[in-house]
Order: C-alpha cells, then structure tokens, then sequence
C-alpha cells in the first residue's frame, strides 16, 4: 500500500472515531436522558462502586479503567489503545459540547432511536480500529479471544448485568426501557459493523489493523 493511500486510510478512521462518537453523544442528550434511559457500561459500575467506597465517581471510573486498558493493549495492540483514549476523550469532549442541546421526551422512540443511532455511533467507532473505552474494550477484548461472541452481542450481556444490578436504584420501567435499548445498540453494532468491513461478521479483522 502506498504512503498516500496509507495516509487517506488512516485518515478516515480517525474520522470514523471523531464521527461516531459524535453521534453517541447526540444520542444521550436527545434520546437516552431526557427519558431517563439509563447509561450502562463502565459509568454503570462506576456508580454502583461509589455507593460502597469513600471516593469521587471520576477517580473511581478512571481507576476501572486502567486494567481494561492494559488488557487492551495485552490482547489486541498499541494503536487500538491509544485509539481507544483518543475515542473517550473524544466522547467526553462531545458530551460537553452538545450538554445544551434539548432531548425529545417520548420513552418508546428514544428507547429505539436510541439504541440504533448509539449503535451506529459505537461501530464507527470500532471500524476506526478505537473503542469509546471502558465496556467496549472489554468486549473487543473478550471476541478476539472468543471468537464465537460478537462485539455486539458481549456489549448486549455486560450492560445487561449492570444494568439488572442497578435495579437497587431506580425503577423497573427505565431499567426496561434501558436493556430494550442495550439489545437494539447491540445488534446495530454487529449489523453495521459486519457489513461495513464487508467480512460477513468477522469482528476482529479491523481492530487487528489498527494494532
């Protein structure tokens, strides 16, 4: 492969990170907050762990991500971590941006549109070779080294336990809600991200290139 094209390559998975956490951001404020959707993955846990020990949810978040991203780099690579910091950072980044943006209080739309544009936003992601960090790099993590479990499919199954260990603060209907809208990003993710590597669901083929 050329330089050039190399460049233009590499250049449009950073676009892809850039992109798709963009739209994960969009998704939270319009769809997932203003219906009390809850946010699962690592933030999940986060918050179960502040109520048990005396420290700030930030200290605590950052602290469970270390061994995720150690095993990251342990099992698929350099680039995919530091393009996994790069996604986080960038997600956070956006968060902050679009905080004014006003959400659409309708719990059944948010629920769907909610998980499929997440889960559009988070396969992006992955096609850049990065994660959104936290549970997204543990689940690349578990299907590469079990083949037989999608991305997808081990995001569905890891924020569905938290989300069900949650239940201990707050209601059944939002935690409804939440893991309808887990199931649907979960299968978005596996959709768009087999048919845009065009491999027929081989989930580890474009991480490997970013390591």
């Amino acid at each position: 492969m050329s330089e050039g094209v190399s460049n233009k390559k590499r250049s449009l998975e950073w676009g892809f990170i850039f992109a798709g956490t963009a739209l994960v951001a969009l998704t939270y404020y319009l769809f997932l907050k203003p219906n009390e959707i809850m946010t699962p993955g690592l933030g999940g846990v986060a918050i179960l762990v502040s109520y048990l020990l005396p420290l700030s949810l930030g200290l605590i978040y950052f602290l469970l991500n270390i061994p995720l991203f150690l095993l990251g780099y342990r099992f698929v690579g350099r680039q995919f971590v530091i393009r996994s910091l790069v996604g986080m950072i960038s997600l956070s980044v956006f968060l902050y941006l679009f905080e004014f943006l006003p959400g659409w209080q309708q719990p059944i739309v948010g629920t769907i549109l909610g998980g499929v544009i997440s889960g559009g936003g988070i396969a992006l992601v992955l096609l850049g070779g990065g994660t959104t960090g936290g549970v997204d790099i543990a689940s690349v993590v578990i299907s590469k080294v079990w083949p037989a479990f999608t991305i997808g499919r081990c995001m569905m199954a890891i924020n569905s336990l938290i989300v069900i260990a949650s239940w201990l603060t707050t209601d059944a209907l939002h935690s409804v809600y939440t893991l309808i809208s887990i199931f649907i990003a979960g299968k978005t993710i596996d959709v768009c991200y087999s048919r845009w590597l065009g491999k027929g669901g081989d989930r580890s083929t474009e991480v490997k290139s970013a390591s």
